[in-house]
């Protein structure tokens, strides 16, 4: 069907709707651009914050690494496996309350392991379990994070 064969109302219909869209396109690719640009910067800002993060979490186990004080989340997964009463713990049961997130549990366990303030045991069926060493017990028992119980001949129990 050729242009000169169609009714006179759709060819209007037809020459509006692209007088339209022409005269709303700068309008369009403003939008985009402005997307665009919004788009990049959260993008940059979720960036920036990871790496603050990740700035924040290499300073506090550097400091760890050559100082012999524990770091907050030191503390807290010693706390944590403390209160386990001896009982070894897997990443999962050891994270549920701490809500750590998975690196910063990682590093944590590794640091705690290099200064052998715990026993990692490992297991076919359940995986990595996490445990107080003996050093680690006297420096759970040494902050007040394990209750003693004293006999009155004065042995532990």
């Amino acid at each position: 069907m050729a242009l000169s064969d169609m009714p006179m109302r759709l060819l209007v219909i037809l020459f509006l709707a692209v007088f339209v869209l022409i005269g709303i396109n700068p309008a369009i690719q403003k939008a985009a651009v402005s997307l665009r640009k919004l788009l990049h910067s959260v993008a940059q800002r979720k960036e920036l914050i990871g790496t603050r993060l990740e700035d924040v979490y290499a300073e506090m186990f550097a400091e760890s690494r050559t100082s012999r004080q524990l770091n907050d989340f030191e503390i807290i997964v010693i706390r944590r496996l403390a209160q386990a009463g001896g009982k070894t713990l897997s990443r999962k049961q050891l994270n549920a309350p701490l809500l750590l997130g998975t690196a910063v549990l990682h590093k944590t366990l590794k640091s705690l392991h290099r200064r052998e303030l715990i026993h990692v045991r490992i297991s076919t069926l359940l995986g990595q379990r996490f445990t107080l060493s003996e050093t680690g017990r006297r420096y759970a028992i040494e902050q007040g994070y394990v209750i003693n119980i004293h006999d009155r001949k004065g042995a532990l129990r």
